[in-house]
């Protein structure tokens, strides 16, 4: 933090204290309300942003006005005058606040600097999300998943807050299906505040927090995590939100959540993804669970084959060994969209695609979920 005002704050209210009738300044002498006004104004600043870049010139400018405060204070108490009223309008005090000005509009424009490099890298990690989520974004099969998630976010449900659970096994889609509901215009629109945090299996509670804070007010919040969940209670309160907490994996973390969302009995929501129906079924047990089912054979192909070729047909060559590469993948999601962007890039031989086939069926095979992430997302180095 830059240098601290609240000397020069605590010595103003002090001669502005009628209680201390020999500090009590001429009635006529606007200057040091003025100046109490700016400094208690730039204090607000300081105390919201480290500005130290301007530290020298804010402390100089503080210590030149206690100076002459205190010069005159002085002056007046050794001069034996009866009087209890002395007067600051001299050209140094107007100086020094004609100083603290400059040195004031300085401080407003870097954090107006701060500010957009701040919204800039905001929108910067909003792209990286979207980026991420378009990357597995030719979704096929979830429009009756949508509709009926839609419907338990916006329809005529009741008004107090509800926990809707996605659930399903690793690479099913969950975190596809929430990010179009999140990203739905209809949700944008109901929601006044909407948050989205990632969870995962070690999670970071100050990570999560300043996440959510981040989507509500679109400022980075470096409190202590204790204040951090205080900011996060207030900011919902009163406000109709949806929150999206995205791959939790423990009741323990919902134990830790769950007091900071406030219930406002507007219609507020919460949309929770795990892989474990008991941890759906802990943050709430009086609504079934959505369960996000695997592809058919039909529509896994139908989703391999947009992704490989667009438009185009595929090659009778290759559609026998391209309808196994689909089956291959257990229907789901993740496995299809990064098997299909692997093809849409490779040769369109049957050596090529009969090669990746046998690196589907050993990526898949190797996991008891069916599908190993970082095995799927490997083949592309093996190739």
């Amino acid at each position: 933090m830059a240098y601290n005002l609240q000397p020069l704050i605590a010595i103003l209210e002090g001669i502005l204290d009628p209680d201390q009738s020999r500090r009590i300044v001429d009635e006529n002498n606007p200057q040091r309300q003025s100046l109490y006004n700016k400094a208690t104004c730039f204090q607000k600043l300081l105390d919201k942003s480290s500005l130290t870049k301007l530290d020298s010139q804010i402390r100089e400018v503080a210590h030149q006005a206690e100076d002459i405060i205190e010069s005159h204070m002085v002056n007046h108490m050794l001069s034996g005058s009866n009087c209890v009223r002395f007067t600051l309008s001299t050209p140094d005090l107007q100086q020094v606040t004609r100083e603290l000005d400059s040195v004031m509009e300085q401080a407003e424009k870097l954090m107006e600097m701060e500010d957009k490099k701040l919204d800039s890298a905001v929108q910067m990690e909003d792209n990286k999300m979207q980026s991420s989520s378009s990357s597995f974004g030719v979704v096929i099969g979830i429009d009756e998943d949508l509709m009926q998630l839609k419907d338990r976010l916006i329809g005529l449900q009741q008004k107090k807050l509800e926990i809707v659970p996605i659930v399903g096994m690793r690479g099913v889609g969950k975190t596809t299906l929430s990010r179009k509901l999140y990203e739905d215009p209809l949700i944008v629109d109901h929601f006044a505040y909407r948050a989205w945090a990632t969870i995962s299996q070690d999670y970071n509670m100050r990570k999560i927090l300043k996440s959510l804070l981040r989507c509500i007010t679109g400022k980075e919040c470096e409190q202590p995590s204790d204040e951090l969940k205080d900011m996060l209670y207030k900011s919902l309160f009163g406000r109709k939100y949806l929150i999206v907490l995205d791959d939790i994996w423990s009741t323990k973390f919902w134990d830790e959540m769950r007091m900071y969302f406030p219930d406002n009995n507007n219609g507020s929501r919460i949309v929770i993804t795990t892989r474990e129906s008991d941890v759906a079924n802990y943050a709430d047990s009086s609504r079934s669970q959505h369960q996000v089912q695997l592809l058919s054979e039909s529509v896994s192909w139908n989703l391999l084959h947009q992704l490989a070729f667009g438009e185009e047909e595929c090659p009778l060559v290759l559609q026998e060994i391209g309808r196994k590469i689909a089956k291959d993948c257990g229907g789901l999601p993740l496995a299809i969209s990064v098997i299909g962007g692997l093809l849409s890039k490779m040769e369109r031989s049957e050596d090529v695609w009969r090669k990746i086939g046998d690196n589907v069926i050993a990526a898949i095979s190797g996991s008891d979920e069916r599908c190993n992430n970082s095995n799927i997302c490997g083949l592309q180095k093996d190739l």
